[in-house]
C-alpha cells in the first residue's frame, strides 16, 4: 500500500480508539457519580397501603378522579371541524396559469 494510505489508515483507527476510550471513560465516571451521590436512605418499595384508612382514602380519591373526568367529558364542547371551504381556484389550473404566464413573459422578452 501507499505511505499515505497508511498513514490514513493509522490516523483513523487512533482517532476511534480515542473516541471508544473517551464513551468508556465517560460512562465509568457517570456510573461512579451515580453511586457516590446516589440517596442513602431506602426507599419504600412497597405498594401496599400502611393502614385501611390510607386504602379507603385511596378508594376515595380514584371515585372522585374519575367522577370529575366524567362530568369534563359530559359539559365537553369540542366537536369536528367543518371541511375548509374549496379553493376558486385548484392546484391544477394554479399551475397551467403560472406556466402561461411564464411563457407570455418569455415572448415579451424575446420581442424586444
Amino acid at each position: 500500500m501507499s505511505e499515505v494510505l497508511t498513514q490514513s489508515l493509522w490516523i483513523t483507527l487512533l482517532s476511534m480508539g480515542l473516541v471508544f476510550v473517551s464513551l468508556i471513560l465517560l460512562a465509568g465516571l457517570m456510573s461512579l457519580m451515580t453511586y457516590l451521590f446516589r440517596d442513602k436512605e431506602p426507599a419504600s418499595d412497597s405498594s401496599e397501603p400502611a393502614s385501611t384508612s390510607d386504602a379507603e382514602n385511596l378508594v376515595q380519591a380514584a371515585a372522585i378522579a374519575v367522577a370529575v373526568a366524567l362530568a369534563q367529558q359530559g359539559q365537553s364542547t369540542a366537536r369536528p371541524l367543518p371541511a375548509p371551504p374549496t379553493a376558486l381556484v385548484s392546484a391544477w389550473q394554479l399551475g397551467m396559469r403560472t406556466r402561461q404566464m411564464t411563457q407570455k413573459g418569455e415572448m415579451k422578452r424575446r420581442g424586444k
